[in-house]
């Protein structure tokens, strides 16, 4: 239930990264990435440079900014590290204290001055092998945020996941809620995708919807753990070439999403490959599209699947772009002209979605 502006305005973006991004649990990465000590996943979080790196006291998070001069600590999205500016050689400890300052002559720092030299640190949490930052100071109750039967099978999800990854980060031309949006509408799959997704699901149509009486903005009252949840759709596909190579997740037919607020989809075929898109705002009409596919767990560490990732990654690319096409033309149709949607029964996990975000983001202002 929101107007155009709310996709368009740069005050909004402004709120949403001071009242959503920077106060709930984001996604930060897999932590295949970091199973050995000083390896980091570097990124950005709504706009805010995060890093996480593995310690001997397990994974910390921090601002991925030199208290110097305000220098990225480590420059590479992912790699082996110790926590060292390449800018003037100031390194900091495993607690992102500062540990060594070149030249020191130069500054004349007091040593009390020198112990409240630190990196600014932010929570981290494991699920499986999801990880996830907050950047809060007063990190929100993670069981608040997702339900811990979720929080389950997310860890049983992980116990399936392959440490052979691909991943793409590349940018579209439209509002991060769109394809939040995009992703909880199951009924545009026939028309967007009719040569590549929709063949395979099993229900054409989609399931039936029973009728809501009274205002749906008002049947839409939610909580922040009601916004995350999976789903299943059943899938009729041929067996894939690779099953016998791998452990598969689960037994059944179905297309799984692990629906992630505020920006994530996860998500398998059939439990024989998975995808992680995550949609970061870089401005009210630009996205970045984080991308991260594997297979299930191989049975022999030996077995290569570089080939088959690049095939399904090109394949789910495809099933992108149709997205992103329309995506964009909504996006550059949308402004202060644009009327309240009406949306169906359907709709309605996206409704409840919207009013916890005018409630929450908004301060409960409803648009006119």
């Amino acid at each position: 239930m929101l107007t155009g502006l709310h996709y368009t305005s740069p005050d909004i973006l402004g709120l949403e990264r001071e009242r959503l991004f920077s106060r709930i649990w984001i996604f930060a990465g897999f932590n295949t990435f970091l199973q050995q000590r000083n390896q980091y996943i570097a990124r950005r979080i709504a706009g805010v440079p995060v890093v996480i790196q593995r310690t001997r006291e397990g994974l910390l998070a921090y601002l991925n900014e030199c208290p110097h001069r305000m220098m990225p600590i480590q420059e590479e999205g992912f790699g082996t590290r110790s926590m060292v500016c390449a800018y003037h050689g100031w390194s900091f400890d495993e607690q992102g204290c500062l540990h060594g300052l070149p030249n020191p002559g130069l500054y004349h720092f007091t040593d009390t001055q020198k112990q409240a030299i630190r990196l600014r640190r932010f929570a981290v949490k494991e699920v499986g092998k999801l990880v996830f930052v907050c950047l809060s100071p007063e990190p929100v109750e993670f069981d608040s945020q997702f339900d811990p039967a979720l929080q389950a099978e997310l860890r049983r999800v992980s116990e399936h996941l392959d440490d052979q990854i691909i991943y793409s980060k590349f940018p579209v031309k439209y509002n991060w809620k769109l394809n939040m949006e995009n992703v909880k509408d199951w009924n545009h799959v026939q028309f967007l995708h009719p040569k590549t997704f929709f063949p395979a699901m099993d229900r054409k149509g989609g399931p039936s919807v029973p009728p809501v009486e009274g205002d749906l903005y008002h049947a839409g009252r939610a909580d922040l753990a009601d916004l995350s949840y999976p789903t299943v759709t059943p899938v009729k596909l041929l067996p894939n070439w690779f099953e016998s190579l791998v452990e598969r997740f689960g037994d059944e037919e179905y297309y799984y999403n692990w629906l992630l607020y505020p920006n994530v989809n996860f998500c398998s075929i059939r439990g024989m490959h998975f995808l992680l898109q995550q949609y970061d705002p870089v401005s009210p009409g630009q996205t970045d599209y984080h991308l991260w596919m594997m297979t299930a767990r191989r049975k022999e560490a030996t077995t290569d699947f570089t080939a088959l990732l690049r095939d399904i990654f090109l394949k789910e690319r495809n099933v992108i772009e149709e997205d992103a096409i329309f995506l964009e033309r909504m996006q550059s149709s949308l402004g202060e002209w644009s009327a309240l949607p009406r949306q169906g029964t359907y709709e309605l996990p996206l409704i409840r979605q919207h009013r916890w975000y005018i409630d929450t983001v908004l301060d409960g202002v409803r648009p006119s």
